[in-house]
Formats: structure tokens, sequence, C-alpha cells
């Protein structure tokens, strides 16, 4: 998100509807998969992480990690929807990017959905890269302009598929914001550029909103069997460049140990 959070608390109901939604939920979901896998579970014996989610608002995709152990922050300017987060029991601290070089090292670092708000995702991977420790992960995930031309195409058809080919930017549904298109090639050089070691590129809401019909994504039998589809495509090539969104996870590189004399 901005720097300011006042324009996402005013839309906050809208938020909150477009989460409980079938494909809002999809998408939590998928996220929950992937990371789990890579930071694994304290209950099973996996060892605890510091988790500090920058701009995660109220806390869903973080809240998936203090279940499973984590210390998890989450901190985000938007004082509303941080409320939620810490109304979900976690640790909360108002801020944005902007305010990462005061922040301790982390372990792992989440930000979702916030660099196309802002203009520079070199200038902002290099500080969320600072707030890591080594050898720990990040995790961007931001919205695919490549998935924008498929639904131009299928919605409004081949004219406003061509119009969003090379579109800089785009407005948003729920909070009614013009925000850059952010490629993920521009996301891979951005992370290259911070030093850090590409892990995994995976997608969300691959196939789910080629379906335009939503009727059958609310029955629990259709969402449980979608659900799965979209865990299983969203880490295979090429699905996972398809997708209305897309993610990056790379890693700090660990502290070489010096050579023994």
């Amino acid at each position: 998100m901005t720097d300011g959070g006042a324009p996402f608390d005013a839309h906050a109901a809208d938020w909150r509807s477009h989460t409980s939604t079938p494909w809002g939920r999809v998408r939590y979901a998928v996220v929950r998969h992937v990371l789990a896998d890579h930071l694994g579970d304290v209950r099973a014996g996996a060892p605890r992480r510091s988790v500090l989610d920058v701009g995660g608002a109220d806390g869903l995709d973080a809240a998936p990690l203090a279940a499973l152990g984590h210390d998890v922050v989450v901190l985000d300017p938007a004082e509303g929807l941080l409320a939620d987060a810490a109304a979900r029991g976690l640790s909360v601290r108002s801020g944005g990017l902007d305010d990462l070089p005061g922040v301790d090292p982390v372990d792992a670092v989440l930000c979702h959905y916030v660099l196309q708000y802002r203009p520079d995702e070199v200038a902002d991977v290099a500080l969320l890269a600072g707030a890591l420790r080594p050898g720990g992960l990040l995790s961007v995930v931001l919205p695919n302009p490549a998935h924008r031309v498929l639904m131009a195409f299928l919605r409004q058809g081949p004219e406003a598929a061509l119009a969003q080919v090379d579109a800089p930017t785009a407005r948003t549904v729920t909070f009614g914001t013009t925000v850059r298109a952010v490629s993920l090639e521009d996301t891979l050089h951005a992370v290259h550029a911070a030093g850090l070691e590409v892990v995994e590129v995976f997608g969300l809401r691959i196939a789910g909103d080629l379906m335009l019909d939503n009727a059958p994504k609310s029955d629990p039998v259709f969402y449980a069997a979608w659900e799965r589809l979209e865990v299983e495509l969203s880490r295979r090539e090429p699905f996972c460049r398809l997708g209305q969104s897309f993610g990056v996870l790379a890693r700090r590189p660990p502290a070489l140990t010096p050579a023994p004399s």
C-alpha cells in the first residue's frame, strides 16, 4: 500500500466484502499452501521464524503463519484494516515500506499487493531485502498485467485486449485507484538487483478467472475442487505465469562462513 492508509480505510467495507468471496478466499488458500511449505509448521518441529508482513492490512496472509507458530508482525499505514489484524490476534505496527530501515531484520518478509501503488519496485525490493536476515525469505505478490489482457478479451473483446497489452496503469476495482503495471519480468529484475536468489515463481487465480459465470464458485463442492486445482496449478509451468496475480519467492544469500586459517 502507499504511505498513507486513509484511502484504503475508506474502502475497508469493500475490501472485507471482496476477501469473503470465493475468488478472494481461493487466492488466500494458494498463498497459505505455498508459504507453509517454505516456512514450515512449528507444531511439526520446524524452527520458529520471525515474519514481517509489509502492507499486510487485515492480516489474512499473516494469520495462517501465526497459526503455524511463527512470530508475525503486520506493518501497515491503514489503521482501520490494521485493527482487523489485531482482532485476529496478530501483533501490529503502523507504518509502511519507507519505515523498514528502522526495523530489526527478520527471517521472512511478505509484501503482497503493495509495489504497484508505489513508483519504483527496484528501490522497494532493496528496502525489503534489507529487512531480511542472511538466508531470509521474501515473498512478493502482484497483479499480473498479462492476465488483464486475457480478461479484457473475454469480457470486452479484442480491441479492449489490445489496449491492455502495453497499458502502463490499471484501475483497481476494490479501492478505486490507479496502479502501475508491474510485470513478472520487472519483479524478477528488482529481486536480482537487490542481490536475492529466486526460489520459486507461483501463480494465483489461474483457472477460476477464465470462468466468467461466478455462480458455481459459491457451491461448496465446486469450490473445494476448484481450490485443489488452483493449488495444484499454482507452482507448475506454464500455469504459474498465467494467473490473475503472480508471486515471487526469493532468498537473501546466507552469510559466508570464514574459511579456517
